[in-house]
């Protein structure tokens, strides 16, 4: 079932996530992965996400622990589904330019493309998105 092992993956990216393992994170990426960081760029390749999340984990995110929840599997055919989640990040140690802490969480949401490749479900393409308090309204 894809649901079953798509829900199995979010779970071992979090434990990578909670220990530090940027590269153990990226490994249910493909090979040739587009991916869409918070701050617009786009990196390209398992090698290119894994680097980036290891120097994250290293720097302004290290020691932070993941807390995942899926919000919506939709299977768009039975070898593509889109994965959305939110991301839950505490712990943060240092700052983030341009992206916005709030009361000691970062909340994302983070967009997943998966495909069944070679028996198993891979990350084709991804996007992680800030999620902003609302503004307040004036009365």
């Amino acid at each position: 079932m894809p649901d079953r092992e798509i829900r199995r993956i979010l779970r071992e990216q979090t434990e990578a996530w909670n220990r530090g393992d940027g590269v153990a994170w990226a490994e249910h990426f493909t090979v040739d992965c587009d991916f869409v960081n918070l701050r617009g760029s786009v990196l390209q390749g398992r090698a290119d996400l894994a680097a980036s999340i290891v120097a994250s984990l290293q720097a302004a995110l290290k020691g932070s622990q993941l807390s995942l929840t899926l919000r919506q599997l939709t299977l768009l055919t039975p070898d593509l589904a889109l994965v959305d989640t939110n991301y839950d990040l505490t712990g943060i140690q240092g700052v983030l330019p341009g992206v916005a802490v709030i009361d000691g969480v970062l909340n994302t949401r983070l967009k997943y493309v998966a495909e069944r490749r070679d028996g198993g479900w891979r990350f084709i393409a991804a996007q992680n998105t800030v999620v902003l308090p609302s503004p307040t309204k004036a009365a």
